[in-house]
C-alpha cells in the first residue's frame, strides 16, 4: 500500500525533527541566561514573543491552508523547514546581537504554526480516526526516543566542556545538521488525498470561529483548554531561571530533567498504545489534571539534581495521557472544520500562554517570594480546572 511508504517518510522526518527541536528548545532559555545575559524580565519578554508568534501564525494559517489546500503539502514543507532551521540558528544569536534571539524565535514559531496546520490537516486525512490513538502513540514513542538521544548527547557535551559558549556552539551545530536531514525527508512527502481550495478571508475565518464556539460541544472544550493553558504557563519563563539562579544548577540539570521527562513520556505512550482501546477520552483528560496540578509546587521543593529528576519523571508520566488525548480532540472534535478548530485553539491557547508567562515573569521579578507564589498560583489554577472539566468537557 502506497500510504505505508509515506507513513515511514513521515516517521523518519518526525524523528529528526524531534531530535532538532528538543536540542534547540531545551537550552534556549539557558543560552539566553548564560551567553546573552538575560534577566528574568527579559526571559518573560522572549517567552511572551515565543507564544505570541504561534498565536499570530495560527490566525494566518487557516487562510493560507484553505486557499492553497491542494498545495498543503508544500506549505508543510516550506514553513516547517523554516521553523526547524530557525530554531537551529538561534544558538548563534550572540554573533550578531543579543536581541537576534528574538528574531529567530519569532520566525521559528510563526512559521511552525503554519507548517503545523498544514501537517495536521494532511495527516488527519491519512490516519483513520479509529486507529489514531494507536498510531499517534506509537509515533510519539519514536519521536520521544529521538529527543532522548539528543538530550543524552547534550549531557556528554556539557559534562566534558561545562557551561561554556563552546558547548552551545557544538550543540547548535549538531542541530543544524539534524534540521537539514529532517527537511530533506520532509520534502519527499506527498499528499495522498487531494482537497479543493477554499477562498478564505479574515472575515470568513472569524465567522467560522463564531460558528464553532456556538456549538456546546466545542465551546466547553475550547474554554477548558484555554484556561488550563493559562494556568499551566504562568511559570513558563521561570523554570530554568529558578534552576540556574536559585538552585545553582547547571545545564546538566536541564538535560537530565528533559531526559527524565522523555523517559516518562516514552513509557507512558508505550503503555497507552497497549490499552488504547480501553481509554475513555474525557476521563483520561479529567483525571490527568490532578497529578499535573501538583508539578509546580513539587518543583519548589526539588532543590537537588536527584530531586529534580524524580520530579520530572512524575511530571512526564502525568502529562502523557493528557497530551495524547488533547491531540485527538484537536484533530477530530470539529470534523471537517478541523483546520479552523486547530487554528482557533492555536490563537487562543498561545495568546493565553503568552499573557500568563508575561504576567508570571512580571510578578516573579519583584522578589523571590513572589516568584515562588507564581508556581503555587499555577497549581491552584490547574486544580480548579478539574472541577470545570468534569462538568463541561465533552467526550468524543
Amino acid at each position: 500500500m502506497i500510504w505505508i511508504k509515506y507513513y515511514w517518510i513521515w516517521v523518519i522526518h518526525s524523528i529528526f525533527y524531534s531530535f532538532t527541536f528538543t536540542f534547540s528548545t531545551a537550552f534556549y532559555q539557558a543560552y539566553a541566561i548564560r551567553v546573552l545575559g538575560y534577566s528574568v524580565d527579559e526571559l518573560g519578554n522572549i517567552t511572551f514573543l515565543n507564544l505570541a508568534a504561534i498565536s499570530l501564525g495560527s490566525f494566518v494559517s487557516p487562510i493560507l491552508v484553505n486557499r492553497y489546500r491542494h498545495r498543503r503539502v508544500v506549505l508543510w514543507k516550506v514553513f516547517t523547514s523554516l521553523n526547524i532551521i530557525s530554531w537551529s540558528l538561534s544558538g548563534f544569536s550572540d554573533i550578531v546581537s543579543r536581541y537576534m534571539l528574538f528574531f529567530y524565535i519569532a520566525l521559528a514559531q510563526f512559521t511552525g504554526a503554519i507548517g503545523g496546520m498544514a501537517y495536521s490537516d494532511l495527516i488527519a486525512d491519512i490516519i483513520p480516526k479509529e486507529k489514531s490513538i494507536k498510531i499517534f502513540s506509537k509515533v510519539n514513542t519514536y519521536t520521544t526516543l529521538s529527543s532522548l538521544v539528543s538530550l543524552s548527547i547534550s549531557v556528554s557535551i556539557f559534562v566534558v566542556l561545562g557551561s561554556s559558549i563552546v558547548s552551545y556552539r557544538i550543540c547548535y551545530s549538531i542541530t543544524i545538521v539534524s534540521a537539514i536531514i529532517s527537511a530533506a525527508f520532509l520534502w519527499k512527502m506527498k499528499d495522498l488525498v487531494q482537497k479543493k481550495n477554499e477562498m478564505t478571508s479574515v472575515k470568513y475565518v472569524i465567522k467560522v470561529y463564531r460558528d464553532i464556539v456556538r456549538k456546546d460541544v466545542a465551546r466547553g472544550y475550547i474554554v477548558f483548554i484555554s484556561l488550563f493553558t493559562f494556568f499551566a504557563n504562568m511559570p513558563a519563563a521561570l523554570w530554568n531561571y529558578y534552576i540556574i539562579k536559585i538552585f545553582n544548577g547547571t545545564e546538566l540539570w536541564i538535560s537530565v530533567n528533559n531526559i527524565m521527562n522523555l523517559v516518562a513520556g516514552t513509557l507512558g505512550n508505550y503503555l497507552l498504545s497497549k490499552i488504547s482501546h480501553r481509554l475513555n477520552p474525557k476521563k483520561t483528560i479529567v483525571y490527568s489534571i490532578i497529578p499535573i496540578s501538583f508539578v509546580p509546587t513539587i518543583f519548589l521543593f526539588s532543590s537537588t539534581l536527584s530531586a529534580q529528576a524524580v520530579m520530572n519523571l512524575y511530571s512526564g508520566l502525568s502529562w502523557t495521557g493528557f497530551n495524547l488525548i488533547v491531540n485527538i480532540y484537536n484533530l477530530y472534535l470539529a470534523g471537517e472544520k478541523r483546520v479552523y478548530m486547530i487554528a482557533l485553539l492555536g490563537v487562543l491557547n498561545n495568546l493565553a500562554a503568552s499573557i500568563a508567562s508575561r504576567l508570571g515573569s512580571a510578578i516573579a521579578s519583584i522578589n523571590l517570594l513572589t516568584m515562588q507564589m507564581v508556581f503555587i498560583m499555577s497549581t491552584i489554577g490547574r486544580l480548579s480546572m478539574y472541577f470545570y472539566a468534569r462538568k463541561n468537557l465533552p467526550n468524543i
